[in-house]
């Protein structure tokens, strides 16, 4: 049987030749030098699991296990572009849906692993705007003892600052990284499931704001804020929700005055005494999870968060850019998303449970998607600050259903 492109092994001089290209544009672009120290790398394949604040990860962990050849595990939504999925092919990458099970990319997995090629993971299976990553589904112990080879951890520092999901802008500053082993065949192997898990939440846990406390690595902008308002809807001093905005360094309320700036190391104060402004993206957040929790526990079963919204489906072959093709209203309840309006000129009622995905992924200020087999399905709230409240409110309600297991 001919092997899929995703599963064959890199040509070792192709591979070679893009790390070592990758290692000075690292070093002009975002001040990134491997570490001299790095675990000693058995012979054969491992599996490679990454923490995951920027969309630019990955160009740090290649050229820092360079004398392995990973391919890595890539959001299915790049391959909707024809010519991207080209490269990615190219570059034998491997598509995986996210947040809900994907038995061809699992597949795929098990085959690289099988014909001697090394895998790169990214299991919190998302870029979420924070700056600090969340735990991994536990479905990642599964993986890695059905895989039966030795698992390695790399964490990057500062490429949250740089590029942002939320900000339109790439800030200079600098970037580190760092590898570890989780654990070796033979103790993986001999680890109980949640003993493999806690080593590997420990081996992923990642604050760029933790580390920027230390670091104290200047990322100066004259926009540094903006976009950021996308993210953090809701204002801490009045408690009003989609209020806030930003310019250049200053976010603000609209309708309390409620203000605040960032500094060039990332970090959010109040402009005065009278204003409430957390020093950090994640503290923010996590008011914002507080309040859905509040609004979980006061609605009950007749929670539901609706919006106006347009209905996106991908029908361009060479881009990854979705179209409307109509328009109604979108509902987050206890159970299910729901989308009520129109579909290429008819009424539809389209009804995804929550029980079939574990969280949305989306495009900060823009759209979020519904993880399903049938099609590639977007929603774009009329009120683009609106996204994020409902990706941060699913895993809030299954926080709820699963008996008050903690998010992040």
């Amino acid at each position: 049987m001919r092997k899929r492109a995703s599963t064959k092994k890199h040509n070792p001089f192709l591979y070679a030749l893009v790390c070592a290209l990758l290692r000075p544009y690292l070093r002009l672009m975002y001040n990134f030098s491997p570490p001299r120290q790095i675990p000693a790398l058995p012979a054969g394949p491992i599996l490679l699991l990454g923490s995951h604040s920027s969309n630019l990860d990955f160009l740090f962990a290649l050229p820092l296990l360079r004398k392995k050849r990973f391919n890595a595990v890539v959001t299915s939504y790049y391959f909707n572009n024809e010519r991207l999925a080209k490269l990615l092919r190219f570059f034998h990458c491997i598509a995986k849906e996210q947040f809900r099970a994907d038995v061809s990319a699992i597949r795929d997995i098990r085959a690289c692993v099988k014909n001697g090629a090394s895998v790169l993971i990214y299991p919190e299976g998302e870029v979420n705007g924070t700056g600090r990553c969340e735990k991994p589904d536990r479905s990642i112990v599964k993986l890695c003892r059905m895989l039966d080879v030795p698992v390695y951890a790399v964490r990057t520092h500062g490429s949250y600052f740089t590029r942002p999901k939320w900000g339109p802008v790439v800030r200079r500053g600098k970037v580190t990284a760092e590898a570890a082993e989780i654990a070796d065949a033979q103790t993986l192997r001999a680890l109980s499931d949640a003993e493999l898990y806690g080593r590997i939440c420990e081996a992923l846990e990642s604050n760029d704001y933790a580390w920027q406390e230390t670091a104290m690595v200047p990322f100066p902008h004259r926009r540094c804020a903006e976009g950021l308002h996308n993210m953090l809807y809701l204002c801490p001093r009045c408690g009003r929700e989609f209020t806030m905005d930003t310019l250049e360094d200053e976010i603000f309320c609209g309708t309390c005055g409620n203000r605040g700036f960032m500094d060039k190391y990332g970090f959010l104060h109040p402009a005065g005494g009278d204003d409430v402004i957390p020093r950090t993206a994640p503290e923010w957040i996590d008011l914002q999870r507080g309040r859905i929790r509040q609004e979980l526990a006061e609605a009950g079963e007749d929670f539901a968060l609706r919006e106006k919204a347009y209905l996106q489906f991908h029908n361009r072959r060479n881009s990854v850019l979705l179209e409307d093709v109509g328009e109604g209203v979108v509902t987050l309840g206890r159970n299910a998303l729901t989308y009520e309006g129109t579909c290429n000129g008819e009424h539809v009622t389209l009804v995804y449970p929550l029980s079939t995905f574990s969280k949305l992924p989306f495009t900060m200020g823009s759209q979020f998607d519904v993880p399903n087999p049938v099609r590639y399905t977007s929603i774009r709230p009329r009120n683009p600050r609106a996204v994020e409240k409902f990706v941060l409110a699913v895993p809030v309600i299954k926080e709820r259903a699963n008996k008050g297991i903690p998010v992040r």
